[in-house]
């Protein structure tokens, strides 16, 4: 059973990390919020300057991205370069997390079947339970984080930068750094609802796998 648990546990941090991946690096997602949101009115400038340097933001935060970070029509300060590089290191170990935690968990399930006989139906009927608990995971940890975002989703905000990170680098002025008229809280609580609503798909996705595997050649 322990094996069990601490492999549904890591599918759901891969889980976790590929939809925090996805809909932070959706450009779409912003493009489309960006007026909804009055975040182009509120800031005072053009659509075409305010998703050209937000796409460039993103685009810096790939873990794939080489060069530094020079917006195209905004100064930044010091600290703000450092917050930057700090949350690119960041997205850089959600990417890594997905393929190494989906990859961990599969290594227990088989570890723990490699001995016995039967490792194929062993394992198929441990991999049916590990999904499982990973699809109620997706269910009740998402919607804890939904009660807390619609009961102050700004003292959460404030909370998760200052576990994330070990500085007040992310304390943007936007006299020095007006990146920030472009990103506000706002937009933030947009994405940890689509992550909410990623991770409740997911969940249902999971339980037609599992269907899946009951009605697979494979006795579980």
């Amino acid at each position: 059973m322990l094996f069990t648990i601490f492999s549904g546990i890591l599918f759901f941090i891969a889980l976790l990390c590929l939809s925090i991946t996805l809909v932070i690096r959706c450009r779409g997602i912003y493009h489309l919020l960006a007026e909804p949101l009055h975040i182009i009115s509120e800031s005072g400038l053009t659509r075409e300057v305010v998703l050209r340097n937000y796409d460039h933001l993103i685009k810096y935060c790939s873990p794939f991205y080489k060069g530094e970070l020079i917006f195209p029509d905004f100064p930044s300060s010091d600290s703000a370069l450092s917050h930057f590089a700090e949350t690119k290191v960041l997205f850089s170990c959600f990417f890594l997390a997905v393929p190494l935690c989906f990859l961990a968990g599969l290594f227990i399930l088989a570890f723990k079947s490699w001995k016995k006989q039967k490792k194929i139906t062993i394992f198929a009927a441990e991999f049916s339970r590990s999904l499982r608990l990973t699809a109620w995971l997706c269910i009740f940890v998402p919607f804890g984080f939904l009660l807390f975002f619609l009961v102050d989703f700004h003292k959460i905000f404030y909370g998760m930068h200052h576990i994330l990170f070990d500085n007040n680098n992310w304390i943007f002025d936007a006299a020095t750094d007006p990146i920030i008229t472009i990103l506000p809280e706002r937009y933030f609580l947009c994405c940890g609802v689509e992550i909410v609503i990623f991770l409740l798909l997911a969940a249902a996705l999971l339980r037609h796998l599992r269907k899946y595997l009951k009605n697979s050649p494979i006795p579980l």
